[in-house]
């Protein structure tokens, strides 16, 4: 690859959850990736940008309906596991793939490009964006997102990752115990370490020093037997999310404020 050719990955869209009761009543729609954002199709936005950011090799949806313009549609399953383990089984054998959520209508070309560089030479087993809360202020002040304090700044999560294809095919039993533990502290103590997680803790509540970047790379690879980076972004929209009726709204307004 020569320093003007830029990496691109087969591109699968996570479009399975099934809308929600709020959505039901207020749009009609099954799939809460077919809510409208602006008279079109949520997951629309994330089609289109994936196809302009010019990273996106192929396009699959995992879904449980028939979706247009893209490569691949994939039967959805029970769970977002599943559903993204189907997913990459489905478009790839070896090698990376983008993974997106259907539910990031504010996603831009532009933010889908910059992260996909940014991960480099591809070296890992995951990517994972983070944005930094002053960023996701400034450009979303409405938007509500949850954040994590670190030594290195307080960061919020993206909706969009680099996966490597084998490693997921592989270990996801590992993974669903990693996700089913999330909720337990004990059980998440148990497998991260005790020392790791009184360290979240505390800079979440008292000393954001107490928790650096790394030792949660570490942490985190240590339970997937994964190689793990954080790729922090400036892109905000890569984790506007919009799940909810006043989410959507907010999301319209935002998207008719860049069209003005």
């Amino acid at each position: 690859m020569t320093g003007t050719e830029k990496k691109r990955l087969p591109a699968v869209i996570l479009a399975g959850a099934p809308a929600s009761a709020e959505l039901k009543e207020a749009y009609g729609v099954e799939w809460r990736a077919l809510a409208p954002v602006c008279g079109a199709p949520m997951l629309s936005y994330i089609i289109d940008a994936l196809k302009a950011s010019g990273r996106a090799q192929s396009i699959s949806v995992v879904s449980g309906f028939p979706c247009e313009g893209v490569d691949k549609t994939i039967p959805s399953a029970n769970s977002m596991l599943e559903n993204l383990v189907n997913g990459v089984g489905n478009t790839a054998e070896s090698g990376h793939v983008l993974i997106a959520t259907s539910d990031i209508p504010l996603i831009t070309p532009e933010a889908i490009a910059d992260f996909t560089d940014r991960c480099g030479n591809l070296d890992a087993d995951f990517y994972y964006p983070i944005v930094p809360k002053e960023q996701n202020l400034s450009k979303f002040p409405k938007l509500k997102r949850t954040y994590a304090r670190l030594a290195e700044g307080t960061f919020t999560g993206g909706n969009i990752m680099i996966v490597d294809a084998k490693f997921i095919k592989e270990n996801a039993q590992r993974i669903k115990e990693a996700l089913d533990a999330r909720k337990s502290v004990s059980r998440l103590a148990k497998i991260i370490g005790a020392g790791v997680l009184i360290r979240a803790i505390l800079a979440q509540t008292i000393w954001p020093g107490a928790l650096k970047l790394s030792m949660l790379e570490k942490a985190a690879g240590r339970v997937l037997g994964a190689r793990l980076r954080a790729v922090e972004t400036p892109y905000a929209e890569i984790g506007a999310d919009a799940d909810t009726v006043g989410q959507i709204a907010l999301a319209e307004e935002i998207l008719q404020s860049r069209e003005a």
